[in-house]
């Protein structure tokens, strides 16, 4: 296991860790079919699945949560990140190389500061294989937080 579940702040990404550590096939990722969006229900609204498509993978959002939606301003489903605007595909897109090339969960944390807001989010990003034992998929879970900047900082 590559990420360190004691080094995860926000619970509901530990229990979407746990439960992927669990419907791995050995060293492997689990499959699609045992990682799909029905299973992970009660975190749904802050995930996203993004298929891998091809041997130079191109990625296209299949599935996005509404709360991600609502932070985003707009619903990506069905949109390939090479038609998402630059800032999205520059930090995006290595993400989901890195995370197919390690064939393992990754996590971080990240910090913007934008004008007058503060925008902060932890994500975790699980690779999905399908049948031919290649990533399929990656299921990424992200949990904004977005508070306005205090005068002087």
């Amino acid at each position: 296991m590559s990420v360190d579940p004691t080094t995860v702040r926000r619970p509901e990404l530990r229990d979407l860790l746990e439960l992927w550590e669990a419907r791995r096939q050995g060293a492997a990722p689990p499959s699609k079919s045992r990682f799909a969006p029905v299973d992970v229900a009660p975190y749904m609204s802050n995930m996203l699945f993004v298929e891998v498509l091809g041997s130079q993978p191109r990625f296209r959002y299949r599935e996005v949560g509404v709360e991600l939606i609502r932070v985003y301003g707009q619903d990506f489903s069905d949109r390939y990140i090479d038609q998402m605007p630059t800032l999205v595909r520059t930090f995006a897109e290595p993400a989901y190389r890195e995370v197919i090339a390690k064939r393992d969960a990754t996590h971080g944390v990240f910090r913007f500061v934008e004008n007058w807001w503060i925008a902060t989010y932890e994500r975790l990003m699980l690779p999905l294989v399908g049948e031919d034992g290649l990533v399929a998929e990656v299921a990424v879970a992200i949990y904004p937080r977005i508070e306005a900047r205090k005068a002087g900082k």
